[in-house]
C-alpha cells in the first residue's frame, strides 16, 4: 500500500532538507574561517612590526632633527666667531699699513742722519770724534727694530714685508758698525801719527788722507739707504693701496 504523505511530512521534509543545506553551508563557512585564521594573524604580525618601524623612524627623525638643530646652532656660533674673528683681522692690518708709513718715516730719518754724517765728514775733522761718540745712528737702528717687532706681534699678516724690512735694517745697522768701527781706528791712527812724525803739519795730513779714504765709506752707504729707500716703497705701494 502506498504511503500517502500529509502536509505535516512534507513541511517536516522541507524542514530537514534546510537544516542538511544549512548544515552544509555551516561547514563550508567554518572550513573558510579556519583557513582565514591564519592570514589574519599573518596580517596582524606585519601590522605590528610596521608600527613598530614607524615608531622607530619617527623617534630616529626627531633625534636627527635635534641633532641638526644643534649643529645649525653651532654653525651659527662659528659663523659670528669668523666675523669677529675678521674684523679683528682687519683692524689689525690696517694699523699695521700704518705702521709701515711710520716704519718708512723713521728709514728716511734715518737716511737724512746718515746725510748729516756724511757732510760733517766732508767739512769738519773734527767732527769725526763726535760722530763715533754720538750713538745716535745705533738708536735709531734699535728703534726700528722694535717697531719691526710690534708689527710682527700685532698679526701674521705682510711677513714678506716684514722679514724684507727686518733684513734691510739688519744691514743697516752692520754698515753703522762697520762706520763707526772704521772711525775709531781712524782715530787710533791718527795718535799714533801724530806721535811719530813732526809737529802740526805731519799730524794733520795723516788724519786728512785717512778721512779722505772714508768719505767713498760714507757715500756707499748713502747710496744704500736710498736704494732701500726705493726697493722699501715698491713693497710698500700695494699695500698702500688698499689703505
Amino acid at each position: 500500500m502506498p504511503r500517502i504523505y500529509t502536509l505535516n511530512d512534507v513541511e517536516n521534509e522541507s524542514i530537514q532538507n534546510n537544516l542538511d543545506h544549512s548544515y552544509e553551508e555551516n561547514k563550508r563557512m567554518q572550513k573558510s574561517i579556519n583557513q582565514m585564521i591564519p592570514l589574519v594573524n599573518h596580517l596582524n604580525g606585519l601590522n605590528n612590526k610596521l608600527v613598530s618601524q614607524i615608531t622607530c623612524e619617527q623617534k630616529s627623525h626627531a633625534d636627527l632633527n635635534t641633532k641638526q638643530l644643534k649643529k645649525i646652532e653651532s654653525l651659527k656660533s662659528t659663523v659670528k666667531s669668523l666675523e669677529s674673528i675678521i674684523s679683528l683681522m682687519q683692524k689689525a692690518s690696517s694699523l699695521k699699513n700704518s705702521d709701515i708709513i711710520s716704519l718708512g718715516t723713521k728709514i728716511n730719518e734715518l737716511e737724512a742722519e746718515l746725510e748729516q754724517a756724511t757732510q760733517k765728514v766732508l767739512l769738519k775733522d773734527s767732527n769725526t770724534n763726535q760722530l763715533c761718540s754720538n750713538p745716535s745712528l745705533e738708536i735709531k737702528a734699535k728703534e726700528l727694530e722694535n717697531e719691526l717687532e710690534k708689527v710682527t706681534q700685532n698679526s701674521s699678516f705682510k711677513d714678506g714685508l716684514i722679514f724684507c724690512l727686518r733684513s734691510r735694517v739688519s744691514n743697516l745697522k752692520n754698515e753703522l758698525d762697520q762706520i763707526v768701527s772704521q772711525l775709531h781706528q781712524i782715530i787710533h791712527d791718527s795718535k799714533i801719527g801724530s806721535a811719530e812724525a813732526d809737529p802740526a803739519s805731519s799730524s794733520n795730513d795723516y788724519k786728512h788722507d785717512e778721512v779722505v779714504e772714508e768719505i767713498p765709506i760714507f757715500l756707499h752707504t748713502t747710496q744704500s739707504v736710498n736704494l732701500m729707500k726705493k726697493e722699501i716703497m715698491v713693497v710698500f705701494q700695494p699695500y698702500l693701496l688698499l689703505r
